[in-house]
């Protein structure tokens, strides 16, 4: 084949790469732009402090229990759902704004992970808009025993979210043209016994974040305040409802005690013939754990007694990596008839490496 075949031949698939390279630049770029006026909540000195952070922005409220992760929808600078979320963190939900890569949910799914290993509360919720919110579906599904609950906006899931300790909120407008609504009502059969559904008269797709009109949107009959403002209130009262649920739940439920890490310490090196119980994955607990530790995962605890915890009179101290695992698996243990359970919450509060291995 002469030289000027083979460039013939090679033109041809260069020419498609660069088409598609093209393409692709311009449709990450192509992109919808928060307003300007959300850049006055940067510089607001009101109850909410909002940081700078490697994942995105971070909104400190008043509130230190509850903190949301939220996903943006897709093509849709991260900022524009600030006047949103600032609304969520000044009711008492703190905040972690997330940036994704070219601005797509999609890549980026698991930057939860982050969050969750940095930082410390006892409530923890995922949220996210159109696209951003089937991602944060489907994070939230692999890792139910995680986190306490979903809030959906104008979104749906497609896999599995049932969970007795699972709460889902689902908030979208009346007038969405852009959300597949049987879709919607499809997703209904993933939801857990805890879900809320809750249709904004008037609103649309658009106007959970601020960056104006959408393709494909219809017209809303109510102001982007008073829908912003329905949602916020929506998702802390469904914050609220968990929380009360959760403590009606241990109220009723048979007891275990909660104890400081330096009592587990000063038990574990009594070394009384106790148990030390790592309810977290096995692939977290062979990146480290208490020594002695043995590894039950969170999930694998359901209604038969686990053989390697024969003795229901004996001490059991069980710990996670952030104490939400932890509480749920002592709470399962206690009622199945343990009698001596103790949690101490998790690895990211445990202050004595020379216990570790």
């Amino acid at each position: 084949m002469n030289r000027k075949k083979i460039a013939k031949w090679l033109a041809v698939p260069i020419l498609a790469f660069l088409f598609l390279l093209a393409a692709g630049i311009w449709y990450v770029n192509d992109i919808y732009y928060s307003h300007a006026d959300v850049q006055e909540y940067l510089r607001k000195t009101g109850s909410v402090t909002i940081t700078e952070t490697q994942n995105g922005l971070y909104l400190d409220g008043p509130g230190n229990d509850a903190a949301i992760i939220f996903y943006p929808g897709a093509k849709v600078e991260y900022t524009a759902y600030l006047p949103l979320l600032y609304k969520v963190s000044e009711r008492g939900a703190d905040c972690f704004l997330i940036k994704m890569p070219c601005n797509l949910a999609f890549l980026g799914k698991n930057k939860a992970d982050d969050i969750l290993a940095s930082h410390t509360y006892s409530r923890w919720y995922l949220s996210g808009h159109s696209l951003g919110g089937a991602m944060a579906a489907s994070y939230a599904s692999a890792h139910l025993n995680e986190l306490d609950g979903l809030i959906l906006l104008a979104a749906y899931p497609t896999e599995s979210l049932e969970s007795e300790i699972f709460s889902v909120l689902s908030v979208y407008g009346s007038e969405d043209g852009v959300m597949n609504m049987d879709k919607l009502d499809s997703g209904c059969s993933f939801m857990p016994d805890a879900y809320r559904e809750i249709c904004i008269e008037g609103g649309n797709h658009a106007q959970f974040g601020d960056y104006g009109t959408q393709k494909g949107d219809h017209s809303a009959s109510v102001s982007q305040e008073e829908q912003q403002t329905q949602t916020a209130d929506a998702v802390i009262n469904m914050i609220m409802e968990s929380e009360q649920e959760s403590e009606r739940m241990e109220e009723t439920a048979l007891e275990y005690e909660k104890i400081t890490a330096q009592r587990a310490k000063d038990l574990i090196l009594q070394n009384d013939g106790l148990c030390i119980l790592d309810v977290r994955t096995r692939e977290e607990y062979q990146e480290g754990h208490i020594k002695g530790a043995i590894c039950i995962p969170n999930e694998e605890i359901l209604e038969v007694e686990p053989k390697e915890l024969a003795d229901k009179q004996q001490v059991i101290l069980v710990y996670c990596r952030s104490g939400n695992r932890s509480r749920q698996a002592a709470q399962k243990l206690a009622d199945m008839g343990y009698e001596r359970v103790m949690e101490f919450g998790g690895l990211l509060d445990w202050p004595y490496p020379n216990l570790l291995e």
